[in-house]
């Protein structure tokens, strides 16, 4: 059998804005079908299956560019403008090309591990690992509470990427302008 299909309907998600679950239905008979070392392969199978959910009207209607969690290079620029040091230009940036991982942890188990991480890009989510220890020994419903938790940490890490704001008139001329001269200032005052 295929791992990635490991659990195939014991996490049932429904995604929202970012392509991150905004709930999760763990179904109440988890232990009884799998090994809780297995339950972080079937959370990713989970969120798989609700990606393809999501995505299957985009691509059923050939909007294959849609797809793409890249911001324009307006709403970019603009929200690289809007950083206050070098530091979070480049994170910015880095997310922008979908290269930075944001991470979001649940709380610490009394193994000492944490109960749930998630990972996910700007795009997507990478990784859900659940503690196994941890997971015998909870309920399905703190199981599904702590991934919801951890994504909510992402939502808050991720940068929300706009074309709105006090640099919204500007052309893009001006913004690419703006933002050359900006990079120089966050670089000459982080020496």
């Amino acid at each position: 059998m295929n791992s990635v299909l490991i659990g195939a309907g014991l996490f049932k998600m429904n995604l929202g804005d970012g392509r991150l679950p905004i709930n999760i239905d763990v179904n109440r008979n988890l232990h009884d079908q799998l090994h809780p070392r297995d339950f972080s392969t079937a959370a990713m199978t989970g969120y798989y299956l609700a990606l393809w959910e999501y995505d299957a009207p985009i691509i059923a209607q050939g909007k294959f560019a849609a797809l793409s969690a890249r911001p324009s290079r307006r709403a970019e620029i603009i929200t690289l403008l809007e950083t206050n040091s070098i530091t979070e230009f480049d994170e910015v940036q880095e997310a922008a090309l979908g290269r930075a991982e944001f991470v979001g942890h649940g709380p610490i188990a009394e193994s000492g591990a944490r109960t749930v991480t998630v990972a996910a890009t700007i795009s997507r989510i990478s990784r859900i690992d659940i503690d196994p220890t941890w997971a015998a020994s909870t309920t399905p419903y703190y199981i599904s509470h702590d991934i919801i938790e951890c994504v909510d940490q992402i939502r808050r890490k991720r940068p929300h990427f706009h074309e709105g704001g006090s640099w919204a008139h500007r052309s893009d001329d001006e913004l690419e302008n703006e933002l050359r001269e900006y990079q120089n200032y966050l670089t000459r005052n982080s020496r």
